[in-house]
């Protein structure tokens, strides 16, 4: 009797074949991971830029005197825009252009959002801003931003905060 060692061709095809089923189980799984990571990393990249707009907003906000933008009738009708004069740095504008949040100050613009970050929608809400309304002087912002990405990576977040004024409008 011959005595054979090694492997049949079709116990090497089973092997192969259970192989390549871990391999993709495995490939999978770390495609997944990555997908997530990105994702994650997009969504803290969107949160940052917001909180960082909206804490700016409100630090000039809350000492503005007076904001140029009378009350809106909001929700019905807000104003995507908004201007006031600051104790220190003067004239501030807040607009949208192009999915960039712009910020100007004493006629000089600049882009306060990042540039990979696309600023969807912006809404100011006044209230209070009418003299002898006896209300004090309110400042509703809405912000939308998103993120770019592939499908399943890009983030999105809807942020929404209230400033209220140190300064009476009466």
């Amino acid at each position: 009797m011959i005595n054979k060692k090694g492997f049949t061709l079709i116990e090497l095809i089973v092997a192969m074949f259970i192989f390549s089923i871990l391999a993709m189980i495995a490939g999978g799984s770390f495609v997944s991971a990555l997908t997530l990571q990105r994702r994650a990393l997009n969504i803290k990249k969107v949160e940052e830029n917001g909180r960082f707009i909206l804490e700016l907003m409100a630090r000039e906000l809350r000492v503005a005197n007076p904001i140029n933008t009378a009350n809106t009738n909001c929700p019905s009708a807000p104003v995507n825009n908004i201007s006031f004069q600051h104790p220190v740095n003067g004239a501030i504008q807040y607009s949208l252009s192009s999915s960039q949040l712009q910020r100007r100050v004493n006629g000089v613009n600049t882009t306060i959002s990042n540039p990979d970050i696309e600023v969807t929608r912006l809404i100011f809400c006044i209230t209070g801003n009418t003299v002898s309304d006896h209300w004090q002087p309110k400042v509703n912002i809405i912000l939308s931003l998103r993120s770019g990405g592939l499908a399943g990576q890009a983030a999105a977040i809807d942020l929404q905060t209230t400033i209220s004024q140190r300064v009476l409008s009466d």
